[in-house]
């Protein structure tokens, strides 16, 4: 697809540097600081991740599970709370693909393959990986790549940038225009990139430990993965590019081995994000696979293969096998989100309708700023024809969390509903800006302020307009 492609060219030159890339051996890392200022300001980074965050939406296969995104967002913040030199917001998103892979781009994006959670044991590991990531965030390695790089050919780092934001205009025409711009820049980089690698390796294990979990993660599965893949004809496209090193591995395992390692971690969540993306998302455990682990020594993989197993009957339309197998778990953790998820879809799927609601109106009570908490109960108000609560619950939620592509996609069906056209307008536009169709923004904004009599109002849909034509200038000026 356009989006792989397209990635896949950038990350030969500005995405080079996930947490796979070659590291040389060294054992005291060089302090090279957090320069990169003079090619990419702070601000004019944001705004190209901003960019390209559009067209990662629009392209790429994202998980727009509220359970799951809540749990990894949970887990990022975690770790920057830890780090130093935070300049803006992070976001943390699912990409639902086997491949094993995470990535970072300007402006604090961080992408995580479901495949990657899977690879990993513990949720040390996965920390590990994200602790890597926010490094490479925090020092601005995409910046001082292009910094170094303009020492070779200045002319080239603009159009590789102009190239990036390109793709989201035109992808073909994108991808023709990075292609020549790489040049021959990609060999001058790699040595800069090694060290990138080995200050994200330091930092990252150290922000790992503060953040109270296992510095023994990261070698774990840095060596797991170089062992299992060593003699492989097929290994990820990823170690084809940039093999995990013996030295990068050893030195890790050398740092991990001075850092304090906790005791008896609470790792449920995890296990029950992992089987959920097995169950759900990726499909690769069917209900015998998850049957069998029901007895497992480890209480948390036996809840979890629990969980699982009611995912799997529900999704094969047993919602009342599935009912029977959640009880347990949501007995003993009866606010637990990722239980209370599935038991809506239950009775939902039963047309139990004012039980759904009743269950998430006290969750809602206690929680009301879960994500998961109120998707669900917007999503059963809508199925119970209960579409001005709906309504209320995802207007609420948005002051919140303006970018949220599911309540906004939501609330644009609430509003269809009752037949409020220049709402439903006004949030597809919403919708289509976020996935960098200005022009979609546009027109569906201006089919608003057609449905609307409101002097008020439509003077607030034209600035909005205003605001997206000027976003749209902000794209082609970067160019």
């Amino acid at each position: 697809m356009q989006y792989t492609s397209l990635k896949t060219l950038i990350g030969a030159v500005l995405l080079a540097i996930t947490f796979a890339a070659v590291a040389t051996p060294q054992n005291r890392l060089p302090d090279i600081g957090t320069a990169g200022s003079s090619v990419v300001t702070v601000d004019r980074e944001q705004a190209i991740g901003d960019m390209y965050m559009r067209q990662v939406r629009a392209t790429a296969p994202l998980v727009n599970d509220p359970v799951l995104d809540e749990y990894l967002r949970d887990l990022g913040l975690k770790l920057v709370r830890e780090s130093n030199d935070v300049r803006f917001p992070f976001t943390f998103f699912w990409v639902n693909q086997n491949e094993i892979n995470a990535f970072a781009f300007f402006g604090g994006y961080v992408g995580m393959n479901t495949g990657l959670m899977v690879e990993t044991r513990t949720e040390s590991e996965l920390a590990s990986v994200i602790g890597h990531e926010i490094a490479h965030i925090t020092q601005r390695h995409l910046a001082r790549n292009m910094e170094n790089m303009q020492q070779g050919s200045a002319t080239s780092i603009g159009a590789m940038i102009g190239a990036i934001l390109l793709g989201m205009v035109s992808p073909d025409l994108g991808m023709a225009a990075l292609s020549g711009a790489i040049g021959g820049l990609q060999q001058m980089q790699i040595n800069y990139t090694r060290l990138f690698e080995q200050e994200a390796d330091r930092i990252g294990l150290n922000v790992l430990t503060r953040a109270g979990f296992d510095p023994q993660g990261a070698p774990d599965f840095f060596g797991r993965l170089a062992e299992k893949y060593r003699y492989s004809s097929r290994p990820p496209e990823m170690l084809l590019t940039h093999p995990l090193s013996e030295s990068r591995i050893a030195d890790t395992r050398q740092r991990a081995d001075q850092l304090p390692s906790p005791l008896n971690r609470d790792e449920s969540h995890y296990w029950l994000a992992k089987y959920r993306i097995q169950a759900r998302h990726l499909k690769n455990m069917s209900a015998n696979a998850f049957t069998t682990q029901l007895n497992h020594s480890n209480s948390e993989i036996a809840n979890a293969a629990r969980y699982g197993l009611a995912i799997v009957q529900l999704d094969n339309n047993e919602p009342e096998t599935a009912e029977k197998t959640l009880a347990p778990l949501l007995a003993a953790q009866p606010m637990n989100t990722f239980y209370l998820d599935v038991q809506t879809d239950i009775l939902l799927a039963q047309k139990r309708y004012d039980e759904a609601l009743a269950l998430l109106e006290k969750a809602y009570m206690r929680m009301p700023n879960e994500q998961t908490i109120t998707m669900n109960f917007a999503n059963a108000a809508l199925t119970a024809d209960k579409t001005d609560l709906a309504i209320q619950l995802l207007r609420e939620y948005l002051r919140r969390d303006p970018d949220n592509v599911t309540a906004i996609d939501l609330l644009a069906n609430a509003y269809q509903r009752v037949g409020d056209s220049s709402g439903m307008y006004e949030q597809r536009a919403y919708l289509y800006a976020l996935y960098g169709n200005f022009d979609e923004a546009i027109n569906n904004l201006h089919n608003a302020h057609k449905q609307n009599s409101t002097d008020l109002e439509r003077r607030r849909l034209q600035a909005r307009v205003e605001q997206l034509m000027a976003k749209k200038r902000e794209l082609e000026s970067m160019r």
